[in-house]
């Protein structure tokens, strides 16, 4: 059984905006829906403690 690591806030910052820095616009998806799809833990995260 595999244990979830925990991520620290600051890294999920952190990590989303590295992954805006290197989005690409798409059609119409925002990068907080490209987000929340490619990187649905860390998304949850700063969901949480915004």
């Amino acid at each position: 059984m595999a244990t979830k690591a925990k991520i620290s806030v600051k890294e999920a910052e952190a990590h989303y905006q590295s992954s805006k820095e290197n989005y690409r616009i798409e059609g119409a998806e925002s990068h907080l829906a490209y987000y929340r799809e490619k990187y649905p833990e860390y998304y949850a995260l700063l969901s949480q403690n915004v």
